[in-house]
């Protein structure tokens, strides 16, 4: 069988109903062709997504990478267990090893799979918008919702302040009906009441939980869904449906608005990742910031607690 014979998009459909049938010929179990099935759908959509690779000999370790990568930001958590990611390069490996063995050209894709589920994670560093990519993204989302102010351009401009200034998952942000936003009873030093209340149902613990945001921060977005959606209602829906728009599609409205921001930077969770370390930075209590984000652990929170050079430098002087 022919390794190439037009584009990526086509060559790797080509070769997943190849593989599909391989197993199935296989006698695999019914779990295994579920999960392989739906991991390859999910590389099919990234295939189709990305521009950077356009023929499958072009496909190597960074390719693998950023697909994981874009799997566990469209994940239902933002984020990969171990054992997930371990899964996914398993699958990955016997898929392009049996490319590997059956095409005619006699490619292999031996060397790019030096790769351990420890490489992909990349250990713990964390990805976030420096505050000058901050200022570019709030600027760009403005600026959409003030001169063209289109439905979508409100939507997402809600969500990525909603994850920016409240550290909420992006699961969280498109579940959110009206009624789970609500004024605060807290009063800052003037006795204004100047926080929402962001009530959660649907988070990583599945325990029901309240995330802080500033008024505002939010508030010309939220007046602007206020009297158009009812308490009840999701307010992440398209126009033509009442249920909540899928990840993947708003995954690929804030790219583009990266992009036109002019942020080298891609994902959904980078902007929590942001959150978290703009209030470390500004507060320096890691318990602060466990509360802010909701974390269980607070081994989990330590992961923020480290300076930019910006601050060393500042402290020095």
């Amino acid at each position: 069988m022919r390794l190439q014979l037009g584009n990526i998009q086509s060559d790797y459909d080509r070769w997943l109903k190849s593989y599909m049938r391989h197993l199935k010929y296989k006698d695999a179990s019914k779990n295994t062709l579920e999960v392989y099935t739906r991991i390859l759908i999910k590389l099919q959509e990234f295939i189709g997504e990305q521009t950077r690779v356009k023929m499958m000999q072009d496909i190597n370790k960074d390719f693998f990478v950023d697909f994981i990568e874009y799997a566990e930001e469209n994940s239902k958590y933002g984020s990969f267990s171990k054992k997930t990611k371990q899964l996914y390069v398993s699958t990955l490996k016997s898929f392009f090893t049996y490319i590997s063995d059956n095409n005619d050209e006699f490619y292999t894709y031996e060397y790019e799979f030096k790769i351990a589920p420890k490489a992909v994670n990349k250990g713990k560093k964390i990805k976030y918008l420096t505050d000058e990519e901050v200022y570019k993204i709030v600027d760009t989302l403005d600026d959409m919702r003030l001169n063209r102010g289109s439905y979508y351009d409100h939507i997402y401009s809600f969500g990525i302040k909603l994850m920016l200034y409240g550290g909420l998952r992006i699961s969280e942000v498109l579940s959110l009906r009206m009624g789970n936003i609500s004024v605060s009873d807290l009063l800052d030093k003037t006795g204004n009441r100047d926080m929402y209340e962001i009530h959660l149902h649907e988070t990583k613990s599945g325990e029901e939980q309240t995330a802080l945001v500033k008024i505002i921060d939010i508030e010309e977005e939220l007046l602007y869904f206020r009297g158009k959606i009812d308490a009840d209602a999701f307010i992440f829906t398209s126009h033509k449906n009442s249920m909540p728009i899928h990840r993947s599609n708003f995954y690929i409205g804030v790219k583009t608005i990266m992009q036109k921001a002019g942020i080298n930077k891609k994902g959904l969770h980078i902007y929590r990742h942001t959150c978290a370390m703009q209030l470390y930075r500004k507060s320096r209590d890691i318990l602060v910031t466990k509360e802010k984000l909701r974390h269980s652990d607070i081994k989990t929170t330590m992961i923020y607690a480290h300076a930019e050079k910006s601050d060393v430098a500042k402290a020095m002087r």
